[in-house]
């Protein structure tokens, strides 16, 4: 049987009280110095081996936001364009709405795969979600 609810000022403080945020768990250095390496392969060119360092530090931190938007790029560079805008979402869906900027760049991957698909509506939609996120950052 359920306790009875108390009630008085310090009953209704609890029940007011916000619920503490999720805490973020930092992504294992393994995994950072490996984004490094990929990043440094993709600007020279080298997208195999971006590609095969992005992919073992996406094993060491499945839920890196930001390291599912460095493979979004990456493939937007291949001009896998499908992928890109996949990897994209789902690099915003797991940063949630805290992390605005990342969002903003994730839009902007968004925005050139559409729009190298062909998807007006869908480029469209990508050019408004950039809008409001610009607005809300400056």
């Amino acid at each position: 049987m359920p306790e009875p609810r108390s009630s008085g000022p310090d009953a209704d403080e609890r029940d007011a009280a916000p619920a503490p945020e999720p805490e973020v768990a930092r992504t294992p250095a393994a995994a950072l110095n490996l984004a490094q390496q990929a990043e440094s392969a993709r600007q020279t060119g080298n997208t195999g081996r971006a590609e095969q360092q992005l992919e073992r530090a996406l094993r060491i931190a499945p839920r890196d936001a930001g390291l599912w938007h460095q493979m979004a790029v990456l493939r937007l560079d291949q001009q896998r364009f499908q992928q890109a805008e996949r990897l994209a979402a789902r690099s915003l869906q797991m940063a949630g709405a805290g992390d605005r900027d990342l969002a903003l760049r994730n839009w902007r991957v968004m925005l050139e795969a559409r729009e190298a698909q062909g998807d007006a509506r869908g480029a469209e939609e990508a050019r408004e979600a950039i809008r409001r996120l610009e607005a809300e950052i400056v």
